[in-house]
C-alpha cells in the first residue's frame, strides 16, 4: 500500500511540474548581449607594422576581407561582430581570430588589439 501512495504521488507531482527544460526568456538578457556586440563598419584599415609592413584590412559590406601587406593579397576569407569582438575567419579555415576595434581618438588613429594582445593603430577609410 505505501508503494501504490508512493507511485501516486509521484505521478501527481510530475503532472503539476512545468517543463524544467523550457528556457525562459528575457529580454533585458538579449538588449545585454546586443549591447557588448561591436558594430564594425565595413572598410579599409590600413597600419605599420613594427618591422615596417603596410599592412591593410577590407571588411566588405558583404562580409567577406582581405588582408593585403605591401600590396599583394596574403589572406581572404569571412567576417563577423560577436561577443568576442570583430571576428575573421580565414578561407578553408575552421577557427575566429577575433580583434578589439576602439574607437577613433582625436587624431583619426583607431587601435586594435589581437588576440595576442598586440595592439596597432590604424587609420580608417569609409
Amino acid at each position: 500500500m505505501k508503494k501504490l501512495i508512493a507511485v501516486a504521488a509521484l505521478a501527481a507531482l510530475a503532472a503539476c511540474g512545468g517543463d524544467a527544460d523550457e528556457p525562459v526568456e528575457d529580454a533585458s538578457l538579449d538588449q545585454a548581449a546586443a549591447d557588448v556586440i561591436p558594430e564594425t563598419s565595413p572598410g579599409t584599415y590600413s597600419s605599420t607594422t613594427p618591422d615596417g609592413a603596410e599592412v591593410s584590412v577590407m571588411l566588405n559590406d558583404d562580409g567577406t576581407y582581405a588582408v593585403m601587406q605591401d600590396g599583394e593579397q596574403v589572406e581572404a576569407g569571412s567576417w563577423e561582430d560577436n561577443v568576442r569582438g570583430t571576428c575573421l575567419t580565414a578561407e578553408g579555415g575552421d577557427t575566429q581570430d577575433c580583434w578589439n576595434i576602439e574607437p577613433a581618438g582625436e587624431d583619426g588613429m583607431m587601435n586594435i588589439t589581437g588576440t595576442d594582445g598586440q595592439t596597432l593603430s590604424y587609420t580608417f577609410e569609409g
